[in-house]
């Protein structure tokens, strides 16, 4: 199939969703006046019990708390809960900021579905906050069937029906921000932007003690995770397997190569064109990657989970991004760098494959220009 080809699909793909969207907006707002709406701002006296809905990726519950932190922050004697999915749900072990967590996995069926909403509901929630933001309906009809007396959330194609309290999003924030400033009509401000994840001091040792039966720990620790969500997002892994070279050749820094359940194929490539194979960490415990990774001087990966993990953990970063829409992606802090090709017409089209087979927003991505970019950057003990 040729380029004109693949994007005539695409364009008829999206053509075919936007009429869904804008006929479903049409048919759920005629539904709204069955579902009053107060348009107003819930008292904060009457925040006693807080529903959080965030059921999504990793990386989206980790920008998620500064929100977290922010609610009870301003509201220290109300009870907050995160409804969380199995995956991202170990973000907030420890985290101080949340008193309950409820896991959903909503790929269980209809029993799961069941047992979640009357879990919810048996909270009787004086407020439930959807910070979701695209088109899908799923955490808005979850935050309607909680039963929560006072429901918010971002319209979106017909979604506000079911808050009491719908958002518009405008211009195109950062995920950080677009959790916070959902917060705002309940009178919560945040005080810092700061993603943050909690490890325990037996999780801090057994790190230690992996890191050191490992041999790894004496010299800087670069981590490299080479995985991502969608193709198009993935540096390619021979690039990676030619910086661990370049950074072998240097023999300055210890590796340790990343990756999680889903990344083993991808890890196997890398390892398979390395004389020197590196310390290697595939799992799906992401409580111990975490643990492990606030050990490293630095992490090299794209922009992923991870990414946003690390920079929760004060792990300064080198990042890959292509397709992703940056406005809403970069990471938070100064102590990262993002090698991006803004000048690409194709740049930000925030598609999962690449669209015209070229990938060229990661292939002219070079391992030499990771390399000098580490160079110029002042990382401390992992300084190149």
């Amino acid at each position: 199939m040729g380029h004109a080809s693949i994007i005539g699909c695409d364009t008829m793909k999206s053509i075919v969703r936007r009429l869904y969207l804008n006929t479903r907006n049409a048919v759920l707002s005629a539904t709204g006046f069955f579902f009053p709406r107060k348009h107003t701002v819930i008292r904060p006296e009457v925040l006693s019990k807080i529903l959080f809905i965030r059921i999504d990726r990793i990386g989206d519950m980790v920008l998620s708390t500064p929100a977290l932190k922010a609610i009870k922050e301003t509201f220290p004697a109300s009870e907050l809960t995160v409804l969380a999915s199995p995956s991202n749900a170990p973000v907030i072990l420890h985290n101080p900021n949340v008193d309950h967590v409820i896991v959903f996995n909503t790929g269980k069926g209809s029993g799961e579905w069941l047992r979640t909403i009357r879990n919810l509901r048996a909270c009787t929630f004086d407020v439930a906050v959807d910070p979701y933001n695209n088109y899908a309906l799923k955490t808005a009809l979850i935050a309607f069937l909680s039963g929560a007396a006072f429901r918010i959330g971002y319209e979106s194609f017909g979604r506000g029906i079911f808050y009491h309290l719908a958002v518009e999003e405008i211009g195109n924030p950062h995920l950080v921000d677009i959790a916070l400033d959902l917060l705002k009509p309940l009178s919560i401000e945040a005080s810092n932007r700061k993603p943050e994840i909690f490890l325990s001091d037996e999780e801090k040792k057994q790190a230690q003690d992996w890191l050191a039966a490992n041999d790894l720990g004496r010299r800087p620790i670069v981590g490299l995770h080479p995985g991502a969500f969608y193709p198009s997002q993935r540096w390619p892994s021979e690039y990676f397997s030619k910086l661990i070279e370049k950074i072998q050749i240097m023999d300055k820094h210890d590796i340790l190569l990343f990756g999680g359940p889903c990344d083993e194929p991808i890890i196997r490539d890398i390892a398979s064109r390395l004389k020197r194979k590196p310390p290697i960490l595939v799992g799906s415990d992401l409580r111990r990657f975490a643990s492990i990774l606030s050990r490293c001087d630095m992490l090299i990966c794209n922009n992923s989970g991870p990414l946003h993990i690390a920079t929760a953990l004060k792990i300064p970063t080198l990042s890959f991004m292509g397709p992703t829409v940056k406005e809403r992606w970069m990471p938070i802090g100064t102590s990262h760098k993002v090698l991006r090709i803004d000048s690409l017409p194709c740049i930000g089209c925030d598609s999962g494959i690449c669209l015209i087979k070229t990938h060229d927003c990661m292939h002219l991505l070079t391992p030499s220009m990771v390399i000098n970019e580490c160079n110029n950057m002042k990382w401390g003990r992992a300084g190149f």
